[in-house]
């Protein structure tokens, strides 16, 4: 059975014709990122041994079911929490030259590559380093890389991963270090290898189908593949893979934008997440496979500048920290090729290297995905004569000739009882450039703009068992004397905004109220994420919230009066008190006294099974033979009414 798959998404053609619609491409001569790879970590510069280690296990059957699930996407790891006992196996080393230092080593078995999340990150002016003995991640410093304590690490290829703290001089040594790993992904791409390259090292298993071809082997398109990247983020507890490219602006600016698919990347915190391989490729036509861990990478992270579903086009474009010298920025075209005009893709197929496929436009048509409808005008439809896309091309470029833009990559045929190579005819939507452009003309035409700043940057919120806390008031301030519009963007669904437009000026500052969604969240834990100011082409500007989210347990007390309880006229009489002290309400459900079950006389003898917050419940009993003389076991059971949880508690009481 024939059905589409989502590879990338986009949204309505501009349907005005517009003047200078076409951008050419331009070549990036800018230095390299600065880097801090030569920066080496103490334990390989000073070659000390290996730390302890804390070790997860291989996969689970839930988590691997968690990666072969099929979606838009295509997964490719899946997170795992980490408890704070995972960073207690660390210990304290001082070097040779009377440095100390804190190092523990994390283990997930049978991993392909491991990268870390950090939160409440807060290192001062020391470095943590994460390797595995010769590939470095780091060092990170401060409060992390976006300054408020929550980022996630480069990748390690490795099953293991060994954590270096170097504490700035002076730093007091504390047990642990100042801060904590909230999850581990655990990369492992669950797809069959489709070939076998023979190479004079190795045989080198291919994931991606046998009809893709090799864009060295293209001599006019060669310059338009530094134009292209594989990406890598996380999102919503698993790890995915997408294709994207470098895209220029009108004024050939430079500014790092980076163009993909909605589907793939809408959210500001997967942009942050972001790697982007620009030179995973073979060096020739037809040479050895290459290594991903050796391309040429951005730094690690982004931001979201804008996006839309499969309803409006399912574009993203994200602005990068910075670009490698020698890529190449691609051009654009407003407006869409003409029927049956020769067109390419060029991509990374199913976590491969890149490829090219060769193909035509042919008749618009709607297709359904995942319940939507990619309506026929938002999408160009490409039937391809030469390669193939596969899960992984996501947001991979479509060009009318080299290096000019025309759409993005949506979905594609695919059927689990044949190979993409095998589906004939093999017909992919792209999303059309010119519906792009009408949503973000501002940035690719990189028109003037003023900055629109918060007088505060970071806002707090506490919540307590779910209540609602009280909004929070921000003012916005420009340097622009004239009227400045902007936008707010709640990147997390628990933060709300009072007004999602204004406008703003020096004399006439904005606010904006602030607050949160309590009842979005299921557990307790710090939430942070962030409201990003846009306003035109200005990079964006953010306020980060925070969402310390408690909820308090029941401490439920039982004791028994008088104790030991005297036997009098031939009867025992007692009372059984449950006093709730952590303020939280809760309900006894079962009691049992020396093993035998009273559960059913609970409410008959207590008057009632709930336990107010800081209030208590008693039962006043007289027994009669009941009980031999000895010490008496009480057993109770019960669940708060605020989160669920559920509480067990015994006294002993001696009978005279």
């Amino acid at each position: 059975m024939l059905r589409f798959l989502v590879l990338a998404l986009w949204c309505a053609a501009f349907a005005a014709a517009q003047p200078l619609s076409h951008k050419e491409p331009a070549v990036y001569h800018g230095t390299e990122h600065s880097s801090t790879a030569n920066l080496r970590p103490p334990g390989i510069r000073l070659g000390l041994p290996r730390p302890v280690e804390f070790a997860l296990p291989a996969l689970n059957d839930s988590e691997t079911g968690r990666l072969t699930q099929f979606g838009v996407r295509q997964t490719v790891g899946v997170h795992r929490p980490l408890s704070d006992a995972a960073l207690s196996n660390g210990a304290w080393v001082t070097t040779a030259g009377g440095e100390r230092i804190w190092r523990v080593a994390l283990r997930s078995r049978g991993a392909q590559a491991i990268r870390l999340e950090f939160r409440d990150f807060s290192i001062g002016a020391g470095k943590l380093w994460l390797h595995d003995g010769s590939t470095i991640a780091g060092p990170y410093t401060g409060r992390g890389i976006y300054g408020d304590g929550h980022f996630w690490s480069e990748a390690i290829f490795s099953e293991s991963v060994i954590l270096e703290y170097e504490p700035a001089p002076g730093t007091p040594e504390t047990a642990t270090p100042p801060f904590h790993i909230r999850n581990l992904a655990h990369r492992a791409i669950r797809v069959a290898p489709r070939s076998v390259t023979d190479t004079p090292q190795a045989a080198v298993a291919d994931t991606a189908d046998f009809c893709h071809l090799d864009p060295n082997c293209y001599p006019d398109w060669q310059p338009a593949m530094s134009m292209v990247a594989q990406l890598l983020f996380e999102d919503s507890g698993l790890e995915y893979f997408c294709s994207g490219s470098a895209i220029a602006t009108r004024d050939d600016s430079f500014k790092p934008y980076l163009l993909t698919a909605g589907h793939c990347i809408h959210s500001e915190d997967a942009a942050r997440t972001l790697e982007t391989f620009w030179t995973y490729q073979t060096s020739s036509c037809g040479g050895s496979p290459p290594d991903r861990q050796n391309s040429t990478k951005s730094s690690l992270g982004a931001h979201l500048i804008g996006s839309g579903g499969i309803e409006d086009g399912d574009y993203s474009l994200v602005l990068l920290r910075d670009l490698p010298s020698g890529v190449t920025f691609a051009g654009w075209d407003t407006s869409d090729p003409a029927a049956s005009s020769s067109v390419t893709g060029m991509h990374h197929p199913n976590g491969s290297w890149k490829r090219i496929s060769f193909g035509n436009r042919v008749g618009d048509a709607s297709a359904e995905l995942d319940g939507g409808i990619a309506p026929a005008n938002l999408y160009l439809q490409v039937q391809w004569a030469q390669g193939r896309t596969e899960p992984g091309s996501s947001g991979s470029p479509l060009f009318s000739s080299p290096g000019v833009i025309v759409g993005t990559l949506t979905y594609g045929p695919y059927s689990p009882e044949m190979s993409a190579c095998e589906i004939s005819p093999s017909i992919d939507g792209y999303g059309r450039f010119s519906n792009t452009y009408y949503h973000l003309s501002d940035y690719f035409e990189n028109l003037p703009a003023a900055e629109v700043l918060p007088v505060t940057s970071d806002l707090t919120f506490s919540v307590l068992n779910k209540a609602l806390p009280g909004a929070q008031t921000v003012q916005l301030n420009t340097q622009s004397p004239g009227q400045i519009a902007f936008k707010l963007r709640a990147d997390a669904p628990w933060i709300q905004i009072s007004s999602p437009t204004g406008t703003v000026s020096a004399n006439v500052p904005a606010t904006v109220q602030i607050s949160i969604d309590p009842t979005k969240f299921d557990k307790p834990d710090l939430y942070t994420s962030t409201v990003t100011i846009l306003s035109g082409a200005a990079p964006p500007q953010f306020i980060n919230v925070a969402a310390n989210v408690r909820l308090t347990a029941s401490n439920v007390v039982p004791a028994i009066a008088p104790n030991p309880v005297v036997k009098s006229g031939g009867q025992w009489q007692f009372t059984i008190s449950l006093a709730e002290t952590g303020g939280a309400a809760t309900h006894l459900t079962t009691m049992k006294v020396n093993g035998t079950d009273y559960s059913s006389s609970i409410a008959a003898w207590f008057g009632a099974t709930e336990i107010g917050a800081n209030a208590t419940l008693q039962a006043p009993l007289t027994a009669a033979g009941l009980f031999a003389p000895g010490n008496q076991y009480f057993e109770f059971w019960g669940v708060d009414d605020d989160g669920g949880q559920q509480w067990y508690r015994v006294t002993t009481v001696a009978f005279q």
